[in-house]
């Protein structure tokens, strides 16, 4: 059994292609390596399915871009193999080596952005952002397999490259989700 990541995010549907938060955006210097779910900040963040927990670390950081909070990853690896990287969380209630099950809390969503911080000279998409008052997320990533380091990466996003290999699209991993497990209202 699967479970959608954010119980509480804002809605339960996925940014479509073209969409800000959609996979492999186009965010001019840089293409967003995974999908937004907007949800209120402190909100709880569950395992999708069953796995490892491969490593807990900082994501974002007012010392990598100034309009950024500290936020962490938690990186799941499951039984095939796959690595699903949680990322833009407030906090991780989990550990490297953990066993997580399907549904369990491993965290809280995170307030990525500090609108405050955010000027004329921040990207588009991050000026978007803070027009339409959004500014905590789980930004999810899905990947064939580990390793994850890559120079060209950073905050969820490829800069000046095309889609790696073995980075794969989540909303076909959530999609699938949503069409199996109808959510009540």
């Amino acid at each position: 059994m699967k479970f959608w990541p954010v119980p509480h995010s804002f809605s339960r549907t996925l940014p479509a292609e073209g969409d800000a938060g959609c996979f492999w955006q186009d965010r001019g210097d840089r293409r967003h390596a995974g999908v937004d779910i907007y949800a209120p900040a402190e909100s709880d963040v569950v395992a999708i399915e069953d796995g490892v927990v491969r490593s807990v670390e900082l994501f974002t950081s007012p010392e990598l871009r100034t309009y950024w909070n500290n936020t962490y990853a938690i990186v799941v690896q499951n039984s095939v193999g796959q690595v699903i990287r949680y990322a833009e969380m407030k906090s991780a209630c989990v550990q490297p080596g953990d066993l997580v099950k399907a549904g369990q809390k491993i965290g809280q969503v995170g307030q990525v952005l500090e609108p405050d911080r955010i000027d004329h000279t921040a990207p588009g998409y991050i000026q978007a952002l803070k027009s339409n008052g959004v500014a905590s997320m789980l930004h999810l990533e899905v990947h064939a397999g580990l390793p994850l380091d890559d120079e060209q990466y950073l905050g969820g996003n490829y800069f000046n490259r095309p889609q790696p290999q073995g980075l794969i699209n989540p909303m076909v991993v959530l999609d699938e989700f949503v069409d199996n497990h109808p959510q009540k209202g």
